[in-house]
């Protein structure tokens, strides 16, 4: 599942929570999810400590003017899984060898999701931004990745199926969310002719 309206290579956030919801509304289970961008939500995981139970405001809180939307935070419980420093080593075909860092980041186990929460901005390109948290993406039905492209380099070969989510975020593919107030007109595709 792919939420590449948010998507922090292209300029996203990574703290809007409109995809996960739908998730969570429709009752997928057996779903990792990376991730979301929340510090806040980071320091009070990593307080209550490993195992334990937690309700947490994740996500929606950077505001977007860029288009006219909006994304509310999620009130969540789960389990704390897991607490990591966020730094992982890339073994995929892109940028092998170079040490990420997510800063500070826990696992929140819901029961049917796993979320990511990390404190600093990490396009998903390799396995190790989930399995160095102790998710297997392999042993899962879904996972959520805010990615548009880059995700194709270290999980593409796992994945049976791909769905373009239709999220919020001002990486958006829905031009009409976006205002294009400086551009000469008219443009392709912008204006295209009515046939």
């Amino acid at each position: 599942l792919l939420d590449h309206y948010d998507n922090c290579a292209s300029g996203g956030t990574m703290d809007t929570t409109v995809v996960l919801a739908e998730i969570l509304r429709q009752g997928l289970e057996d779903v990792a999810a990376f991730a979301i961008y929340d510090p806040e939500a980071v320091q009070q995981a990593i307080a209550a400590g490993i195992g334990a139970q937690v309700s947490l405001s994740i996500g929606g809180k950077i505001a977007m003017p860029a288009i006219p939307a909006e994304s509310p935070p999620l009130i969540l419980t789960g389990t704390v899984k897991t607490i990591s420093n966020g730094r992982y080593r890339n073994r995929g075909p892109m940028a092998r060898g170079v040490q990420m860092d997510m800063g500070p980041s826990v696992v929140l186990d819901t029961g049917p999701v796993e979320i990511v929460l990390i404190s600093r901005h990490v396009e998903p390109s390799d396995l190790n931004c989930l399995s160095s948290l102790g998710i297997d993406p392999m042993q899962k039905r879904y996972v959520l990745l805010k990615s548009r492209i880059h995700w194709r380099a270290g999980l593409g070969k796992l994945a049976r199926a791909v769905v373009d989510c239709a999220g919020v975020g001002v990486c958006t593919s829905d031009y009409s969310q976006l205002q294009f107030n400086k551009v000469r007109r008219p443009i392709y595709p912008l204006d295209l002719p009515n046939r």
